[in-house]
């Protein structure tokens, strides 16, 4: 049973993959669900930690959530992670789902709450608002005297998804994506990370970060082992033929004269050629590029472990070793049949759930 769901779940991921990693709309609502019901049970373990996370924390088979509680003696752990959801939706989910949770007492001298965050990749597009939620978030958690460990997003695009990752749009998601991560990380100024919401910030955009806007402790898992650092470079002159037929960059270096105009192009091609150094290792794919497989949710988890509180009695495998000898990839796979194929073998009432009914 366990294995039809995990092959369900993937499924409805491959099939809404490419939307949920659109730029979440500023004006939609968050979604509204059900009163929570649960509870943590494990009197033994003092530690409380809520994971929230998109689709790769709602990953269901072997996730880096069960691996944690598997190292951490002290831990309970709850996993909210939710397939599509931005940090908007997140950022609801956690007052919805814990903060407003009579089940869970916060005020119990005997425990210790974390959060565990990695999301905004559902929203990545839009980064600047993506950390404005992911920042409203760490004071709520902080408010409630919830402590945070907060993960950054990991390694992912392909040449393969081309509207996303080809030419000048890859250099734009890169950089998108590095907003979010170096905002996680704490690098970043509050105008650099945030852009115009920096002034919704008590003190405005110049004052410094605040320790209730950030978290305890960081983890960067971008450029970690699971970054595909040996990956093939793109042709330079593609790169700059490309940034030069983007409207997109012609509009934002239209003021520069022509010498400054030629140095801002041999850099941004020079990076854009990087960006294949960028993506998830292809052996540590799930069924694409943006969701890990059971061995990249293990090295997750041991790149996060050296890092965690000590309360958490966390017992820590070799990470160095672990990152420098990667499982390889089997050295064949049988053929996967498309999409489109497997979803004409589900029922129809399936194929609604998964939003093709008309196939």
């Amino acid at each position: 049973m366990r294995g039809v769901v995990v092959g369900l779940l993937a499924s409805w991921l491959w099939v809404t993959g490419a939307r949920a990693q659109e730029p979440e709309p500023v004006a939609e609502a968050p979604e509204v669900e059900p009163p929570p019901t649960w509870r943590f049970k494990q009197k033994e373990r003092p530690v409380k930690v809520v994971v929230l996370a998109g689709s790769i924390g709602a990953w269901p088979k072997q996730p880096y959530a069960e691996r944690l509680a598997a190292m951490c003696s002290n831990v309970e752990v709850r996993n909210l992670s939710k397939v599509g959801f931005g940090a908007l939706q997140l950022k609801q989910r956690f007052k919805q789902q814990f903060l407003e949770n009579p089940y869970v007492s916060l005020r119990d001298p005997e425990l210790e709450y974390w959060l565990v965050f990695q999301g905004g990749l559902n929203s990545v597009g839009t980064p600047e608002r993506t950390n404005h939620d992911i920042r409203e978030l760490f004071t709520l958690a902080h408010a409630r005297g919830i402590k945070v460990v907060a993960f950054s997003l990991t390694p992912w695009g392909d040449d393969s998804d081309p509207k996303r990752w080809a030419g000048a749009a890859g250099l734009r998601y890169l950089r998108a994506t590095r907003t979010v991560v170096d905002f996680v990380l704490g690098v970043l100024a509050p105008q650099q990370a945030l852009g115009d919401y920096a002034r919704k910030r008590i003190g405005g955009a110049e004052a410094p970060w605040r320790p209730d806007e950030l978290p305890e402790v960081a983890v960067d898992l971008y450029r970690s082992s699971l970054r595909a650092t040996s990956a093939p470079l793109r042709d330079l002159e593609a790169m700059r033929v490309a940034l030069t037929k983007d409207a997109l960059w012609k509009r934002q270096h239209a003021d520069l004269d022509e010498a400054a105009r030629a140095a801002a192009l041999e850099a941004d091609a020079a990076e854009a050629a990087e960006v294949p150094r960028w993506f998830l290792r292809t052996e540590l794919r799930s069924f694409d590029h943006i969701h890990p497989n059971a061995e990249g949710h293990r090295l997750i988890a041991e790149t996060a472990c050296p890092r965690l509180p000590a309360s958490w009695g966390c017992t820590c495998p070799n990470t160095p070793a672990a990152a420098e000898s990667p499982a390889e990839a089997p050295a064949s796979q049988p053929p996967r049949l498309p999409m489109t194929t497997l979803l004409l073998l589900y029922p129809h009432w399936l194929r609604v759930l998964l939003g093709a009914p008309h196939l």
